[in-house]
This record gives C-alpha cells, structure tokens and sequence, in this order.
C-alpha cells in the first residue's frame, strides 16, 4: 500500500456530509459529548498505531462511528459516552450491534475489503473522561452483557 493510503490505494472514504439542520450549541449536550468522545477514541487508536480511514460511515442501514486499519486488520469501533462506563457499554444493544455489523458488510462490500479481517470494538467515556476499551466483541461476546 503507498503512503497515507487505507486500502490498496485509496484514501479514506468518507460518509456522505449530514445536514440535519441542528447546529451545535456547544456546552453540554449529547452531540457535543459524543463529538468529544469520538474525537479521543481516534487520538487513542492514532496512538496505537491504527490508520483512521472513515468516520461516521454511513450505508447499510447503519452507520460506522471509526473505520480504522492496520496491516490486515479492518478495525470497527462504537464510540459511547454515558455517565458510567456501565451505562455506555449497556447502550450497545442487539438491535445496534446487528445495524453496526450491516453497516460493516457494506463497507466491506463496497470497497472490496474481503481479504480483511473484521474486528469490532467497543470504546465508552463516563462523565469523568474515564475511558474503557472493549477489543474482538464478536469474538468475546455483546459488550453490555
């Protein structure tokens, strides 16, 4: 793969842009929470050496908070942010775990990504800014549970 690349040449491919007409006041709300989540999971992976390649991919009927790479490896990850790290992790049910993995088919589909291994991980933030990792949900189990 050339530098700066994701998959076999291409650079990432980004969801289509959301317009959905509410604006970020900024403080404390839920959008800003998760804004802010999200933004740490990617210094987080960033840091181990994860190649972010999608955020907030959007198709099959799901939507993809952080696509990442590394080697062979496509790297699926959750982002929630709760008061508790209980309450981030129990929010991942089995109705958004099976739109999640749905959305991850079609990537896959669309992009040709077969010869790469899936992985699903779960990152949550409580109020605190405590973080929590949970790697290979598919492997280990729903991550609420």
């Amino acid at each position: 793969m050339p530098p700066g690349s994701c998959f076999h040449g291409q650079d990432s491919f980004a969801a289509p842009p959301r317009h959905d007409g509410v604006m970020n006041s900024g403080g404390n709300s839920p959008r800003r929470r998760g804004s802010d989540a999200e933004s740490r999971a990617l210094r987080h992976l960033r840091w181990r050496a994860w190649r972010i390649c999608a955020l907030n991919w959007v198709g099959g009927g799901g939507e993809l908070d952080i696509v990442a790479s590394r080697w062979r490896t496509l790297l699926i990850v959750e982002v929630r942010s709760r008061p508790t790290l209980a309450e981030a992790f129990a929010s991942i049910d089995r109705d958004k775990l099976g739109r999640t993995l749905r959305a991850a088919a079609a990537l896959v589909r669309s992009h040709g990504l077969q010869a790469y291994r899936m992985r699903l991980d779960a990152i949550a933030y409580d109020a605190a800014g405590r973080m929590e990792r949970r790697c290979d949900l598919m492997r280990v189990g729903q991550p609420g549970w």
